[in-house]
């Protein structure tokens, strides 16, 4: 058994079998995979990584656990679920989630590639794991939502975990009251109405994490410029999509580092934080949504550039997917009735529509292209031009 000292939770305790999960190759490697990819380049502390972040999540999942009423082999099977969750992530984390999905098809949830070869599958199979079961858990796929449900053991460690580290206040919430106020339905947990102000407040959290540091243009911007350089190895045959799986952030930047033309380009702009600018950045109250959300980027992307008279790995087309929080679905039991959060709280009503309201589609290129571009963009997206606001004297 042994302790390990956590800013977030204090001791947390490993024992043997925990231990040698830990000590795979294939789990080191999130030491080396940043929690939040580029936020670094706004929040200077923000450096954390997936590999303490996942400790984190095993130690909310074993709180949790305790209150569950299964065996011992179930409750320790959802513990190294909760472990594992992240190993499936490539390097700097949500920034490479397209990339997977347009090449490979998968998401990070997607664990079994990495589970099934190597060190970890070896010791997983030793201490008596079935794979298959632990992918159920990280997919949702399970009768328990420990791991992944609407509000799991990984939401409840990554606000905190990332407020701590960004130095920002927003993602603070009780949750040692939360955790204390969570019963189960059978395997399902559920908030007691003594946790709802604190489940509340973790909604809260999120809401405001959001734009002010997940969402925010420069770690947008810069993800993005991390995201065309790696499809640009990849089409052009320098980079294979499966490789990335055993890749961390040192191993990707050296690469782009290497390979001449725009790879490297975009790796030093972004190393030099001499990143893209907006051309246009706007909300969902200046374009037709139902439109945009059809639009293929690299289509926008090349009409844009040729309307601006730009080459087009100068321009980038950013429309984020608008997705509804899970969150928002969490089940409290109010006077022995079980209801979902939204329908018993109407702070977190407000919030699920005042989520569409900090969504974001920006247009970014270099700052000597930023005017023809957003004359391009403007018309492409058939967006009103504001007008400048007037000084004071002018109005006089």
């Amino acid at each position: 058994m042994k302790f390990i000292q956590d800013p977030i939770h204090g001791q947390l305790r490993l024992e043997d079998w925990q231990i040698a999960i830990i000590d795979t190759p294939e789990f080191q490697r999130l030491r080396r995979i940043s929690q939040i990819g580029f936020a670094n380049l706004v929040y200077p502390g923000a450096n954390h990584t997936r590999f303490e972040h996942s400790l984190g999540t095993m130690h909310v999942a074993s709180q949790l656990v305790k209150k569950m009423d299964a065996d011992e082999d179930e409750k320790r099977e959802i513990v190294v679920s909760a472990l594992l969750h992240d190993i499936g992530h490539a390097p700097f984390s949500h920034c490479s989630e397209a990339i997977l999905s347009r090449y490979l098809k998968i998401a990070h949830e997607d664990v079994e590639r990495i589970l099934k070869r190597g060190e970890i599958r070896d010791v997983l199979n030793e201490l008596g794991f079935r794979i298959g079961r632990i992918v159920k858990h990280i997919k949702g796929q399970s009768e328990c939502n420990i791991v992944s449900g609407d509000i799991d053991a990984d939401r409840m460690d990554y606000l905190v975990r990332d407020s701590y580290y960004t130095g920002v206040a927003y993602g603070v919430f009780d949750i040692s009251r939360l955790l204390n106020k969570i019963t189960f339905e059978g395997k399902k947990m559920v908030i007691e109405a003594g946790g709802l102000k604190a489940a509340e407040s973790l909604l809260i959290s999120r809401y405001m994490m959001y734009p002010t540091v997940y969402f925010h243009h420069v770690c947008r911007i810069a993800r993005k410029m991390f995201e065309r350089a790696v499809e640009f190895c990849i089409e052009n045959g320098y980079l294979k999509p499966e490789d990335l799986l055993g890749m961390d952030d040192y191993d990707i930047v050296v690469f782009l580092r290497n390979i001449d033309g725009y790879p490297s380009e975009m790796m030093r702009l972004i190393d030099s934080r001499k990143l893209f600018k907006r051309a246009i950045y706007v909300g969902i109250d200046k374009i037709n949504i139902t439109e945009v959300q059809r639009i293929n980027p690299k289509r926008a992307e090349a009409e844009i550039a040729e309307m601006a008279g730009v080459d087009v790995r100068n321009v980038i087309v950013d429309i984020p997917p608008i997705e509804e929080a899970k969150e928002f679905k969490a089940i409290v039991r109010i006077e022995n009735e079980l209801k979902s959060l939204e329908d018993v709280s109407s702070l977190v009503r407000a919030l699920k529509i005042a989520e569409r309201d900090v969504w974001r589609m920006g247009v970014y290129t270099k700052k000597e292209f930023v005017e023809n571009v957003k004359k391009a963009a403007l018309r492409f997206f058939n967006i009103e031009r504001t007008p400048k606001q007037k000084k004071l004297d002018e109005l006089f």
